[in-house]
């Protein structure tokens, strides 16, 4: 490339200032009579482009911007005249002349636009893909030239190296905002399509994250695969991961819990200088009463499986993810598991795993004992509802018959609870009535305006970005660039910062959330928070995606009550909220999730595992769902106590 050319990223893009001062150069020679080569004629399309979307220099007048905005039917008479001279002979040595490979998508656009491509031969267009410096991926983001080529682009896809890589962009996939479509020909069967996969498991040239696409493939039809290329896919899978076990491309994390006879504190974490981290839990405060309510509620605290909102802890939230797993390859319909999401499920499940063994051990109660304790006697006791039931397993069934059991028994408390809600009384001949599973969104809270939520196309998400997002680039300021502050909003508390303080880039930032009136300016030219109250709820919805209304100080809920009437939130009665139903969905069916556990369906259906081992592990996880439930009911009861029996 001879120099710097204009290239159009889009409106918003902060390139169009350096952009524009380079188009102005070449609008000053503009010529219909002067001689263009092909990047000089793409670089006038994309100053087209900038020109039709308005975007000027500020130091331009009006009467200069009406001059360029006639400029721009020249451009394009320009554009037009060049490109009606490709032809068969032609064609790929002036592809060839490109000097970019990222030009090739302006120039099938402009082809598409005027419909040179129906000009070209099959056989002049089946050798421009082969070439070296031809990417597929531009000729498929338009619809009219596959459609025009097909044949020939489905005889080049089935060779193609690459093409299980696009089609498992377009179609599994999760995409940003700036993602553009992928077409592919209609004569490109399901068949074809699952056989262009099989290919590339098999060629041996093959990337892990979309081996892992593959295996989230959901049933469309544009994409499906057979469960003898699902299964070929996840021993591909197996291999490479182990691969990279062996290679020590990772950085190995251990934890361990154990129980002490001899400590007095409830709960000890270490970390060794192995990496090991230990959680240690006192014998003596576990077991200190009698009693599966105390054993119950060690489940919330030390064990801390609930917030301090009662919702559960270990769901999935986006912003625990780190920017690599944010930007990292995965599929729209697989429930995200980064670190720190694994690392929760893991304490979560030794803990109550080591808890089961030591009331075992000590032969006092167990957690199958506790949840059958509180299901059919402390809800009647305590808050005076009769009806619920709950069959425990037998001590000697094995750990696949005891999951059955437990499934069914959890399925069955799921329906009561709802049946209870709806009709105030637990009828045992209507809930016998209905044997269909329940989803869990359609559990019902006894309370209302349980849990609230942001809605999703609201302006507060820039708001909660900028305010509390570590990566918002506004938590590093010249004065305190030595101390680190988790965002913007710690800064702002704990420092007395002037707007003069920020960078230009930072500035336009704050200033929208000043004019918003989330931040103001005051006498001292200090920046402060507007509200503290309205502050603290943005952030526990930046950092939690929910709200637990009930849970909240009576100002604050004040406070999410007129925001719901401004039309910034909306409230849900369910008795899990929105993290948490996909949380069950992951572990208990494929109904959401592609890479769901699918612990209900495999082993109701008989298609489980028959390792021992396995099934252990998928007892104790079952067990940890089915206490969470507990523990989301006894909250839901509380609040329903509390605030609706006044």
């Amino acid at each position: 490339m001879d120099r710097e050319r204009v290239f159009f990223y889009g409106e918003n893009d902060v390139a169009c200032c350096s952009n524009m001062v380079l188009a102005e150069k070449v609008l000053e020679c503009l010529s219909e009579n002067h001689e263009y080569d092909i990047n000089d004629i793409i670089e006038l399309y994309h100053i087209k482009l900038y020109i039709d979307n308005s975007i000027f220099l500020t130091k331009w007048s009006e009467n200069e911007r009406e001059a360029i905005k006639n400029k721009s039917s020249t451009i394009w008479n320009i554009i037009v005249r060049f490109w009606n001279t490709i032809n068969n002979d032609n064609l790929i040595d002036l592809f060839n002349q490109l000097e970019c490979w990222s030009l090739q998508d302006s120039f099938w656009q402009i082809t598409t636009k005027l419909s040179i491509y129906k000009l070209f031969e099959n056989k002049v267009f089946s050798n421009l893909l082969e070439s070296e410096k031809c990417n597929i991926s531009q000729i498929l983001h338009n619809k009219s030239i596959v459609n025009y080529f097909s044949s020939t682009i489905k005889d080049y896809l089935q060779k193609s190296n690459n093409a299980a890589e696009l089609l498992l962009s377009q179609y599994v996939e999760e995409h940003n905002k700036n993602w553009r479509e992928l077409y592919f020909p209609k004569c490109l069967d399901i068949k074809d399509r699952e056989g262009i996969i099989l290919n590339y498991l098999e060629n041996g040239d093959t990337n892990l994250n979309y081996i892992r696409l593959i295996l989230n493939i959901k049933k469309s039809d544009n994409l499906d695969i057979s469960d003898k290329t699902r299964l070929k896919a996840k021993k591909l899978e197996q291999k490479l991961n182990n691969d990279i076990l062996k290679n020590n491309q990772l950085i190995l994390y251990n934890l361990k819990v154990t129980f002490s006879d001899i400590q007095k504190d409830p709960c000890v974490i270490s970390k060794s200088i192995d990496n090991v981290e230990t959680y240690s839990y006192s014998t003596q405060y576990f077991l200190k009463y009698a009693s599966p309510i105390y054993y119950l509620n060690h489940f919330i605290n030390p064990f801390s499986y609930l917030d301090e909102q009662f919702c559960i802890y270990m769901v999935n939230k986006e912003n625990e993810l780190s920017i690599f797993e944010k930007l990292s390859i995965k599929s729209k319909s697989e429930y995200c598991t980064g670190f720190f999401f694994s690392r929760k499920s893991s304490i979560s499940y030794a803990q109550i795993h080591s808890f089961d063994i030591i009331l075992a051990k000590n032969k006092i109660y167990s957690v199958e004992k506790i949840i059958g304790y509180y299901v059919t006697k402390y809800i009647y006791d305590f808050y005076g509802i009769k009806g619920f039931r709950f069959n425990l397993p037998t001590e000697s069934t094995s750990y696949i018959e005891k999951i059955r059991i437990l499934l069914a028994e959890f399925d069955a408390l799921l329906k009561q609870y709802k049946l209870y809600k709806e009709e105030s009384t637990i009828d045992d001949e209507l809930f016998c009535i209905n044997s269909k599973p329940i989803n869990y969104s359609q559990i019902p809270s006894l309370i209302a305006k349980k849990y609230c939520y942001l809605y999703n196309d609201s302006k507060l998400k820039h708001i909660m970005y900028f305010l509390f997002s570590d990566d918002s680039g506004l938590n590093h300021v010249e004065p305190y660039k030595d101390q680190y502050y988790n965002n913007l909003y710690d800064l702002i508390l704990k420092e007395n910062l002037n707007f003069g303080d920020f960078k230009p880039h930072q500035q336009q930032k704050l200033s929208h959330i000043i004019n918003e009136g989330f931040i103001f300016i005051d006498n001292d030219n200090i920046l402060k928070i507007t509200n503290r109250n309205r502050a603290f709820i943005l952030e526990q919805l930046y950092t939690e995606e929910v709200l637990n209304y009930w849970h909240y100080s009576e100002e604050c809920r004040q406070i999410i009550d007129e925001m719901i009437e401004d039309g910034e939130l909306f409230f849900e009665d369910t008795l899990l909220n929105k993290l948490e139903q996909s949380y069950f969905n992951y572990f208990m069916n494929k109904k959401e999730f592609t890479n769901g556990i699918d612990l209900r369906n495999s082993y109701m259906h008989g298609t489980n595992s028959n390792s021992n081992e396995k099934s252990q592990y998928l007892y104790y996880v079952l067990l940890r769902i089915i206490v969470l439930t507990i523990l989301k009911i006894d909250d839901d009861l509380n609040l329903w106590k509390k605030f609706m029996w006044l």
